[in-house]
């Protein structure tokens, strides 16, 4: 399967805004990480990490075996992740790593019980963070690529909430060039959109990806200057545009 392919499938199966439970693959079967704050991920963390591990060198994989069950492997078989539904989660899972049946109590499924299991190539790291591109990481960091036109347009509309928001104080707000008539453009579009007017069109058919990218530059930089002092973006959007900051880090 191609790295578009296997991210794509991923893709349908993580909903973003869902949570996840982390399972971490060592020599005693899956265990959750030590640190409880690795214990759960949002869904947007999960597919970014799956993007990395496909995009590292050597290339990782990423399948799964049953709905809501993501397993990933980096390509050294060094670290083995399996991401459950948070709802699911207090289930057991099959200690084997290629297989996702679900248990009463901990061990191996029937079918793996019978035959040798695969296992992880010598010592399993102890972060999960190694996987989400942290210190120490062999797995690449998130790029623009990386956003959807979906997320594009969330953080479109974003920019116009923030715009709106912090109007005032825009003076003082360094934006990018292009920035004044793309808000000037989005918000007769987004009007038309809310009104429900018959000519209304989506953002996605309006603005290129190179100008959907530059509103989102626009929401991050107003975001820093000002925040969300209202609390009117919500956490799906807060978490992309920390990830567009992430994707703007140097090496």
């Amino acid at each position: 399967m191609t790295l578009d392919r296997a991210y794509a499938a991923a893709r349908q199966l993580i909903d973003a805004d869902a949570d996840y439970t982390v399972h971490v693959r060592t020599d005693h079967g899956w265990q959750s990480p030590s640190d409880r704050d690795q214990r759960q991920l949002p869904g947007l963390d999960v597919l970014l990490a799956a993007r990395r591990v496909l995009r590292a060198q050597p290339a990782g994989r990423v399948w799964s075996a049953l709905p809501d069950t993501l397993n990933v492997c980096t390509g050294d078989g060094l670290l083995w992740l399996r991401f459950t539904v948070t709802t699911l989660a207090e289930t057991d899972l099959c200690d084997a790593p290629e297989c996702a049946e679900f248990l009463t109590d901990p061990g191996h499924c029937p079918r793996c019980a019978a035959g040798p299991s695969p296992g992880p190539g010598g010592r399993a790291p102890t972060g999960v963070w190694k996987v989400l591109g942290l210190a120490d990481s062999a797995v690449l960091p998130v790029t623009r690529d990386d956003l959807t036109t979906t997320d594009l347009v969330l953080l479109a509309r974003a920019c116009h909430t923030l715009d709106q928001q912090h109007h005032a104080v825009h003076a003082r707000t360094p934006l990018p060039l292009e920035a004044r008539p793309l808000l000037q453009r989005l918000a007769l579009v987004l009007d038309d959109l809310d009104e429900g007017r018959p000519h209304a069109l989506n953002p996605a058919d309006v603005f290129s990806r190179k100008e959907l990218l530059t509103l989102a530059d626009t929401a991050l930089a107003l975001y820093r200057a000002h925040g969300d002092p209202d609390d009117l973006l919500g956490s799906p959007t807060v978490l992309r545009l920390a990830h567009l900051a992430y994707a703007d880090m140097p090496d």
